[in-house]
């Protein structure tokens, strides 16, 4: 209780912020992987003019678009409603109008959003095209400034290729009726060339997607795509804030994403068809990819450096077709989910060294069935799903949200994944990496009380009822995040962020016992920011850090930076720069924190042991067609004196980076 005491104490002591998504918290959560946050990256380019090409019409948004403008649940189900009903928006003054938009909203999302009546489909022709079609090209180099040792090592086992990575990205977008995407990408260590592995770049992936075709096809997706259905227990292979947030958990049942990002594995590679018939909505799938696979498990990390990297890469297949159907009308949504994957070679566990995986997938085939209905009342959306896997293994979500008004939502769900559920594309919500061996309860409430006071508070409960990661028997935990937004006035705000989690893993008592012991961290940050428009900022953000593990022992972290922008407009020129130190006693309270990158690329600093870091980003707007983008970065320890280990292993105290980008829009 003592434990749990100072660890709410930690979060309550400050106050804090707002309803909209905070871009540094949500790239900082370790729930999310790095494909996740680099995800969310690129789709802010569809939103942002900094980094994109156009506003977007809010006759023709999408729910993850208003998303990224930082619409709640209740606003976008407002905005829908309103277009369905009162017909498309002719000026953004009748936001005014539509329940949920106050001013500071309407002012917020103003600057990338612009209305216009869509009176009838773009043509689907040759010289139209050419003509309206927008275009963006973007080539990035990055490079570190030291040699590690596997650049240098002499056997066998160190890196093929240069220390330089770099990708190249196409697109094109025409109106709401064309996309086309092309990305190449090369990590750090990778060769140019090798025995038919590696052809100049490392990794390709290209999309190209119709919208509106005829009376009855909706979308068609040819070349590499994502796919969300149902809650995520069917298949959820895109970007979703839900989890600890704001936003509710709900996902958005029914979703066909080009892929163009340069993560290297979750994604298909086929065709992808989107069809519908009055209220039924029919989705069909299929995709033959490849993925890296060592005899036993797929290899996600995507690097290819090594001898046996590029043994391993592409050397399994992957097949993969299905159908999703979703019914909805007047707020009942009903569908249905089934899909078949199969690998050239069989899976295989690692069940010796890790006996919590005896229950993982093992062999070549599987199938997943799945059903999902939601119903929405007014305020009140009750949400399910439930799926099943080949060999009988059950999964089922539960989950209801409701806003009391615009200002003040409720989020409630309870989840029960079985052992031996088996789904290689699921991604709902919880503890695990993977949705099975898990119970649990979550709950969140946020109440955004004035244009200068909101907060949001969340809570999971979880259970995991098979031996698991770090523990031989059954355990509980917790997890807990409090967030509060304090806009002080038009220039000063204040930020606090908290979060708590509570989980048993072994510790060795002799040589022959095991026992679960609690190991607790509470997380708390506190920022301050000053902001004059987009002219000048200075944030100051400060974290500290504590762990209660065995036997009482108790560690501790923390951090402070500054960081300060100036934009000199006359130049069309934006500076940043960002001084962090930092100290953390152990790997359990060490901090990840976001830092601007190159636009487009995920970029953190995991601070642990101690030591400081700067970097300095420098943005530059050539002319209308040309921006170019340069990064510096380096980060100094004062308690070793060489860096990380093996091939990545740099005999020095420091590591520096250099980048650039250079974007044409044409």
């Amino acid at each position: 209780m003592r434990k749990l005491l100072i660890s709410i104490s930690m979060c309550l002591t400050i106050s804090f912020v707002s309803a909209q998504v905070d871009l540094n918290i949500v790239l900082e959560d370790e729930d999310l992987s790095e494909e996740s946050k680099q995800e969310l990256l690129e789709q802010l380019e569809d939103i942002d003019k900094n980094i994109g090409y156009s506003s977007l019409n809010l006759n023709t948004l999408t729910k993850e678009q208003m998303i990224l403008l930082g619409l709640n649940n209740f606003q976008i189900f407002s905005l829908q409603n309103y277009i369905k009903n009162s017909g498309q928006i002719l000026s953004l003054n009748e936001l005014h109008f539509i329940n949920g938009f106050d001013e500071q909203t309407i002012q917020r999302i103003s600057p990338f959003v612009y209305a216009e009546r869509v009176i009838e489909k773009a043509p689907l022709n040759l010289d139209s095209i050419f003509k309206h079609s927008k275009n963006t090209l973007r080539f990035q180099y990055k490079e570190s400034l030291h040699k590690p040792f596997g650049y240098t090592r002499t056997d066998d086992k160190g890196y093929l290729g240069e220390k330089f990575s770099s990708s190249l990205r196409y697109k094109m977008k025409y109106y709401d009726r064309m996309e086309f995407s092309f990305v190449a990408d090369k990590d750090a260590g990778e060769p140019l060339r090798y025995k038919g592995k590696t052809f100049g770049y490392d990794h390709y992936n290209i999309a190209f997607s119709l919208y509106d075709i005829g009376k009855h096809i909706k979308q068609v997706t040819l070349g590499d795509y994502r796919l969300s259905l149902g809650e995520g227990l069917a298949m959820k292979q895109t970007f979703d804030i839900g989890y600890f947030s704001n936003y509710g958990i709900k996902s958005s049942t029914g979703k066909i994403s080009p892929f163009r990002s340069t993560s290297e594995y979750n994604y298909n590679k086929g065709i992808a068809l989107l069809m519908n018939f009055k209220n039924v909505d029919i989705f069909l799938f299929g995709s033959y990819n490849f993925a890296d696979f060592n005899g036993k498990s797929l290899q996600q990390t995507g690097y290819h450096r090594t001898t046996n990297e590029l043994n391993y890469k592409d050397s399994i297949s992957q097949t993969l077709f299905g159908t999703s159907i979703q019914y909805v009308s007047k707020g009942l949504q009903l569908g249905t989910t089934i899909l078949n994957y199969h690998f050239s070679d069989s899976i295989a566990p690692n069940v010796k060294s890790y006996p919590y995986q005896q229950y993982y997938f093992s062999g070549k085939d599987n199938a997943v069935f799945a059903f999902n209905a939601s119903y929405a009342l007014k305020r009140l959306l009750f949400f399910s799903e439930i799926a099943q896997s080949s060999n009988k293994g059950k999964a089922y979500i539960l989950g209801t949200q409701y806003n009391f008004n615009y200002k003040t939502a409720l989020t409630l769900s309870y989840r029960n994944y079985d052992k031996d559920f088996q789904n290689h594309y699921a991604n709902a919500i919880g503890i695990h990496s993977m949705n099975n061996n898990e119970r649990g309860i979550y709950a969140d409430f946020s109440h955004y009380i004035s244009k200068k006071f909101s907060y949001y508070i969340g809570a999971d409960l979880f259970y995991f009822p098979f031996i698991s990661y770090r523990a031989s028997k059954d355990v509980k935990g917790q997890k807990a995040k409090l967030q509060i937004n304090y806009n002080i006035n038009k220039n000063n705000s204040l930020l606090l962020h908290c979060r708590y989690t509570n989980r048993y893993y072994d510790y060795k008592i002799d040589n022959n016992t095991k026992i679960p012991f609690a190991n607790t961290i509470a997380q708390t940050h506190l920022q301050y920011k000053f902001a004059i428009e987009d002219d000048f900022s200075f944030t100051l953000r400060g974290g500290y850090s504590r762990s209660f593990t065995h036997e009482s022992q108790e560690q501790e972290g923390k951090f402070i930076f500054f960081e300060g922008m100036y934009n000199i407009h006359g130049w069309k020129t934006k500076f940043r720069v960002r001084y962090t130190l930092f100290n953390t006693m152990d790997y359990d309270n060490r901090f990840y924190v976001y830092e601007h990158s190159l636009p487009l690329s995920y970029s953190s600093s995991m601070l642990y042991g101690r030591g400081q870091s700067v970097y300095a980003l420098l943005s530059w707007q050539i002319s209308k067609y040309f921006e170019l983008f340069l990064r510096y970065s380096l980060i100094r320890y004062s308690d070793r004196e060489e860096i990380s280990s093996g091939n990545d292993k740099i005999s020095k105290n420091n590591n520096q980076f250099i980048s650039g980008q250079i974007l044409w829009k044409f």
